[in-house]
C-alpha cells in the first residue's frame, strides 16, 4: 500500500484535516521540541536498541525476548520480577486484536470489553491485575506507551504497530510512578532499522468484520535515521438485534495510523520521535439488563436481590431513535512523544529524558435504562450523551551509572499533568443536565534506584519514590475541590543465580494509588475526598530452563496486604442517598502463578499459564448490605452502620485463570513454506458483581483455532476459528438500578411485590454480550 502512490496515506491525511485538529499537532511539535531538546528516552517503556546477544547461553535461543521494565534492557528470564511478555511475532501467533483478548491469556491479568471494545464514558474498562479490582476512581493498574501514561481506553490500539507488551505484575510505583497500585501495562511501539521492511494484512471474518494493516520501516540515511510508519482500518457488523428497531448493535469502526523517526546524530546519542492518531466510531454497545423479574432471594426486602449465574442473552432492549442519531462512541485520541539518550562522552553513563501529550475528544450515547425506556424514566435524562475532553503531558529525565560496575545507580525526576472536562447532555440537543467541571491532577517525583552485586550470582537492588500527588476539580456550581497527597514508595529485591539457567528472586514493595475526589458540593467536608490507598507486596519466585534451554519455567508465590481501600459506600445527604467514594476496606491477596514454554521438537511447542487469586475482603462494612441484606452487625470508621462483608471475594476477581497453548509447524515438501496448526485455550472462573458475593457470572472456557500456512519471508494465510466451543458466558457483571420495570403491586407472584413504604426502583445486574463462534481468514505479505 506505502509503495503504490501512498493514495491511503493521502486520504488519510485529508480526512485528518477535516476534524480541525491542526491546534492540536502544533502542540505536539510543542512537546517534540521539549522533549528532542532534553535528548529524551522513553522512560518506563524505552524500547531497547538493537541487541549484541553478550550472553553465550542464549546464543542458540530463539525465544529469547528482552524487557525494559527495569529501566534497564535485560532477557525476560534474568528479570526478577512476574512479566508477561509479547513480541510483535507472538501477538501474531496468537491472534488477539486488542488489550482484551490478549488478557484472557495471560493469567493473573483480565481486563474486559465493558460498554464494547472501547469502554462505555471511557472509564470502565479496567485492567484487573492479581485480583486488585476496583469500580470508582482511579484504575488499579496503568497502561504506558513508549513510557507515556495513557490513561484513556485502550481496547483500540492497534497491535501491529506494537513491538512489545509487557504486562508488569506486582506494584511498580518505584519506578513507574502513580496508579501502578497492581502492576503496569508496559507498551513498546515499533521503530526502523537499517533493513527495509513492509507488510499489508488484511483480515476477513464472520460477523461482517474486516481490518487492513499496513506498515513499512527502513532508513531514510543507513545507521543515521530510521523511519517506521503504520495504518489501520478495521469494521466489525455486530452481531446482536435490537428488539425495539431491528437494527444491530454492537457494530464498531475504527482507522488511524502511527509512525516514528529515529536519529543518531553520533554514535553517543540517541533520539526519537513517535506519534499517532486514531478515530472509532462505533453505535449502541450489546448490553442487556437482567431486570428485577429475576431476581429470587432477599424478596422481603426493599429492593431484592438476585443470588447465583447471570442468565446469558440473545437479543438487547435500547432506544436507539430516542438517542437522535447520537448512539454510540465516537472519539478521537492524538498522541505524541519525544525521546533520546546519550552515553555522556562515552563513559557509559547515561542522560535520558522523555516528553509525551495524549490527548482524548470523546462522545458516548446510550439508553442507560437498557429496557427501552418505556417509562420515560426522570423525563429521559437516562438517555444521555456523554462527553470527555482529557489532556494529559509527562515528562522525565535520568541519569544512569555504567550499566558494567558491580555498582550502579540511577536519579530521576518525573513531571505529569492531566486535565478532563466532563458532563452530559440531551442527546439532539445543547442541554446539559450533569456538568462534572473540570478534574484536574498535578504529580511530580524524585526518583532513584542502587543496584550492588554482593558476589557473581548474588544482586541487592533498592528502590524509591517521593511524590506529590494534587488533584482537584473545579465545579460548574464554581465550587473548587483539591488537596495534595504524598508518599514514599520503596520497593527492595533480591535474585540470586543458582545456575546460569536457574535464577530466584523475592521483592517487597509498597503500591500507592492516588486519591479520589466525590466532587459534590452538598457533601460533608470529610466525605469529599477518598485518602490514597497502600498495599504492601511480598512475593518470591524462581525462573528456570532446563533441557538446553527447550523448557523454561517461573513460578511465583505472593501475598498483597490492602489497606484503605477505595470503595463505593452510599450516604444520606439531606434525607437522599448519594453514593461516595470512601476508605473503608481491608483485603488480602494470596497468590500463586505458574508458566511454562516446551519445545518438546523442533516442529513441536507447549505452554501453560496458571493464576490462583484469593483477594479475600478483611474488613468491609457496607451500608446497604445491612441495611437492605443480611442486617447491621459493624459500624464503619465514619460511624455509618452496615453489614460486614468479610470472608467474601473482591468483585470481577476470578480465582483462577488456566491458559494452554500449543502449535505444530512442518515445512511443505518442495517449497519455502511451513503449515502449521495452533489451539489456544483460555478458563477463568467465576466474578462476582459485588462485595457481596450473591449474583456473578459463570466459568467462561475460550477456544482459539488456526491453521495456515506461512514463508520466513512473504506469504502467510492463516484460517482460524475464535471461541470454538462458543462459550457466551458474560465477561463480567456489575449491580444497576432497574429504571423500566418498576415494582407496583399488584404482582401475578405475590413474592415480587414491593415492601410496603419503600422504592419502587429495585435491584437489575447489567453485563455485556459475548462476542459468539466466529470464523475468518487473515492474509499477510511481507515484501
Amino acid at each position: 500500500m506505502y509503495c503504490k502512490g501512498g493514495t491511503v496515506l493521502q486520504n488519510w491525511m485529508g480526512r485528518i484535516m477535516n476534524t480541525q485538529i491542526s491546534a492540536r499537532l502544533a502542540a505536539l511539535a510543542g512537546v517534540s521540541s521539549i522533549a528532542m531538546a532534553m535528548l529524551s528516552v522513553s522512560g518506563a517503556a524505552a524500547q531497547a536498541p538493537v541487541v549484541t546477544d553478550e550472553n553465550e547461553s542464549y546464543a542458540n535461543d530463539q525465544d529469547t525476548i528482552y524487557v525494559t521494565a527495569r529501566r534497564k534492557q535485560e532477557t525476560l528470564e534474568d528479570t526478577p520480577l512476574s512479566i508477561d511478555a509479547f513480541d510483535s511475532e507472538a501477538l501474531q501467533e496468537l491472534g488477539a486484536k486488542d488489550i482484551s483478548e490478549l488478557s484472557s491469556f495471560t493469567p493473573g491479568f483480565t481486563m474486559e470489553k465493558f460498554g464494547g471494545r472501547r469502554g462505555a464514558e471511557g472509564d470502565t474498562s479496567r485492567p484487573v491485575i492479581r485480583g486488585q479490582a476496583n469500580v470508582l476512581g482511579e484504575t488499579n493498574a496503568a497502561v504506558f506507551v513508549d513510557g507515556v501514561p495513557y490513561s484513556g481506553s485502550f481496547l483500540s490500539f492497534p497491535f501491529a504497530a506494537i513491538e512489545r507488551i509487557e504486562v508488569v505484575k506486582g506494584p511498580q510505583a518505584a519506578l513507574f510512578g502513580r496508579s501502578t497500585f497492581a502492576g503496569a501495562i508496559n507498551v513498546i511501539t515499533k521503530k526502523g532499522t537499517n533493513t527495509f521492511e513492509n507488510n499489508v494484512t488484511a483480515t476477513v471474518a464472520s460477523q461482517d468484520e474486516y481490518e487492513v494493516n499496513a506498515s513499512t520501516s527502513g532508513p531514510l540515511v543507513e545507521d543515521k535515521l530510521f523511519y517506521f510508519l503504520h495504518g489501520r482500518y478495521y469494521d466489525y457488523g455486530g452481531e446482536y438485534e435490537n428488539t425495539i428497531d431491528g437494527s444491530t448493535v454492537g457494530k464498531e469502526s475504527s482507522w488511524g495510523f502511527n509512525g516514528s523517526l529515529e536519529y543518531h546524530p553520533t554514535d553517543d546519542i540517541v533520539l526519537t520521535l513517535r506519534g499517532g492518531y486514531n478515530e472509532d466510531d462505533d453505535n449502541h454497545s450489546a448490553q442487556v439488563l437482567q431486570n428485577r423479574l429475576y431476581n429470587n432471594c432477599f424478596l422481603d426486602q426493599a429492593r431484592q436481590y438476585y443470588c447465583g449465574e447471570i442468565e446469558p442473552a440473545d437479543e438487547v432492549t435500547v432506544n436507539i431513535p430516542a438517542l437522535m442519531g447520537e448512539d454510540g462512541l465516537r472519539r478521537e485520541t492524538s498522541r505524541i512523544s519525544a525521546s533520546g539518550e546519550w552515553d555522556i562522552m562515552g563513559s557509559g553513563y547515561t542522560f535520558s529524558a522523555n516528553a509525551g501529550w495524549t490527548g482524548v475528544d470523546e462522545e458516548y450515547g446510550n439508553d442507560q435504562t437498557y429496557g427501552g425506556d418505556p417509562l420515560n424514566f426522570a423525563g429521559g435524562t437516562f438517555r444521555r450523551l456523554a462527553e470527555i475532553d482529557r489532556d494529559e503531558w509527562s515528562a522525565e529525565a535520568r541519569i544512569d551509572t555504567p550499566a558494567e560496575h558491580d555498582f550502579r545507580a540511577s536519579v530521576g525526576y518525573f513531571m505529569y499533568n492531566r486535565d478532563m472536562r466532563r458532563f452530559r447532555r440531551f442527546p439532539g440537543t445543547e442541554t446539559i443536565f450533569a456538568d462534572f467541571g473540570n478534574s484536574y491532577t498535578e504529580n511530580w517525583a524524585i526518583f532513584g534506584s542502587a543496584e550492588y552485586d554482593i558476589t557473581s550470582k548474588l544482586t541487592a537492588r533498592a528502590e524509591v519514590r517521593y511524590q506529590e500527588d494534587t488533584i482537584g476539580n473545579d465545579a460548574a456550581s464554581g465550587d473548587k475541590f483539591e488537596t495534595t497527597f504524598d508518599t514514599i514508595t520503596p520497593r527492595f529485591v533480591v535474585d540470586y543465580d543458582l545456575t546460569p539457567d536457574m535464577m530466584f528472586y523475592a521483592t517487597v514493595a509498597k503500591g500507592n494509588k492516588p486519591g479520589y475526589i466525590n466532587a459534590d458540593p452538598t457533601l460533608p467536608v470529610d466525605l469529599q475526598f477518598a485518602d490514597e490507598e497502600e498495599a504492601w507486596s511480598y512475593e518470591a519466585g524462581a525462573k528456570m530452563a532446563f533441557f538446553d534451554r527447550r523448557l523454561k519455567t517461573s513460578l511465583a508465590v505472593y501475598f498483597i496486604d490492602w489497606t484503605d481501600q477505595q470503595l463505593t459506600q452510599s450516604v444520606f445527604v439531606g434525607g437522599v442517598p448519594t453514593s461516595v467514594v470512601t476508605n473503608a476496606g481491608t483485603t488480602e491477596v494470596t497468590g500463586l502463578e505458574f508458566e511454562g514454554q516446551w519445545q518438546i521438537t523442533d516442529a513441536f511447542d507447549v505452554s501453560v499459564g496458571y493464576a490462583y487469586t484469593d483477594a479475600e475482603i478483611q474488613n468491609f462494612c457496607d451500608p446497604i448490605q445491612g441495611s437492605e441484606l443480611t442486617g447491621f452487625d459493624c459500624v464503619n470508621d465514619d460511624g455509618i452502620q452496615g453489614g460486614q462483608t468479610a470472608g467474601n471475594i473482591l468483585p470481577n476477581s476470578p480465582k483462577h485463570h488456566l491458559v494452554l497453548s500449543s502449535e505444530y509447524t512442518k515445512p511443505v515438501p518442495d517449497t519455502n513454506y511451513d503449515w502449521f496448526v495452533r489451539g489456544d485455550f483460555s478458563h477463568t472462573s467465576r466474578k462476582y458483581a459485588q462485595v457481596h458475593n450473591l449474583a456473578y457470572v459463570g466459568d467462561r472456557d475460550l477456544l482459539n483455532f488456526k491453521a495456515g500456512l506461512r514463508e520466513a519471508e512473504g506469504w502467510s494465510f492463516t484460517l482460524f476459528v475464535d471461541n470454538v466451543l462458543d462459550d457466551r458466558t458474560p465477561s463480567t457483571v456489575i449491580r444497576f438500578a432497574d429504571l423500566t420495570s418498576y415494582n407496583v403491586t399488584p404482582n401475578e407472584n405475590p413474592a415480587l411485590d414491593n415492601v410496603p413504604g419503600t422504592t419502587s426502583i429495585e435491584r437489575a445486574f447489567l453485563y455485556p454480550l459475548a462476542q459468539s463462534r466466529q470464523y475468518g481468514i487473515t492474509i499477510s505479505y511481507d515484501f
